[in-house]
């Protein structure tokens, strides 16, 4: 059990400074693309929905393993919750895209 909930907390340590605003712009960590690299507002703003949205993934993803017994008595239930995180984190990812830039940024 413990190995189905390490990448959700581990996922969700690793957002929590995003969705904080901890981390400033930099090449390495957080939701970078071109808008979020040319903005500061931007910047923030992406990451902390970013952060927010793999939080929100990842409490999905251990909710859906409690609500399944099958995913945390088998070993294809093992795979299956780990497919299911994986694929929460990749929408988590495409929802954010999709936020960041279809929104209108606010001139300064």
């Amino acid at each position: 059990m413990f190995l189905l909930l390490f990448f959700p907390i581990l996922a969700t340590l690793y957002s929590l400074p995003l969705v904080f605003g901890w981390v400033a712009p930099n090449p390495v960590y957080g939701f970078r693309n071109e808008r979020t690299r040319g903005d500061r507002v931007v910047w923030y703003r992406a990451n902390r929905i970013a952060g927010t949205a793999i939080v929100v993934a990842m409490m999905f993803c251990v909710a859906i393993e409690f609500a399944v017994p099958a995913l945390r008595r088998t070993h294809a239930g093992h795979l299956t919750s780990v497919l299911i995180q994986i694929s929460a984190l990749i929408v988590a990812n495409a929802w954010t895209t999709f936020r960041i830039l279809t929104k209108r940024t606010p001139r300064r």
